[in-house]
């Protein structure tokens, strides 16, 4: 899988395709190697193969918060929040305390527009995980219904609650 994962950095999708298809075939059955293959294909912008893959992986591994939580963010890059964000809950379900999948679920609520819900959940992402205040501001900067910070400063204060 690290070999996969540097030809894809390099962009050789191809190639890392090919090696992690090599590897299906000797452990079919390993949930992490279904999803790299769906996120290496969503890559390539071969979405409807990812979707696939994924839900596959998600019929192999029913209610594995790894499974729900890939499949649901292709779906946000797919721009089908609302299926996406019921997904990410589902993830919570299995995994509540996953702090990517939180951090993602609260950018759907904001493309959904229920600002207040995504942002309570943004400002417990960044209580309980310092380190993703980055990613917090990234969120609510970047989707349609967040907000603009001109400062730092403001935006750690306004996380701070």
């Amino acid at each position: 899988m690290d070999q996969a994962n540097r030809l894809a950095d390099a962009g050789r999708f191809a190639d890392a395709i090919a090696i992690v298809e090599k590897e299906r075939s000797i452990l079919p059955r390993v949930l992490e190697l279904q999803v790299l293959l769906g996120f290496l294909h969503a890559r390539q912008n071969e979405r409807a193969k990812a979707r696939r893959i994924l839900s596959d992986a998600l019929a192999t591994f029913p209610g594995h918060a790894l499974s729900l939580a890939a499949l649901a963010q292709l779906m946000y890059l797919d721009g089908d929040y609302a299926l996406a964000a019921e997904t990410y809950a589902q993830a919570l379900t299995a995994q509540p305390n996953d702090v990517s999948t939180r951090r993602n679920f609260a950018a759907c609520l904001l493309e959904l527009g229920d600002r207040s819900k995504g942002e309570a959940l943004l400002r417990a992402v960044a209580a309980s995980a310092p380190s993703q205040a980055g990613q917090a501001i990234k969120v609510l900067a970047s989707t349609s219904h967040g907000r603009f910070f001109l400062r730092p400063s403001a935006a750690a204060q306004f996380l701070r609650g």
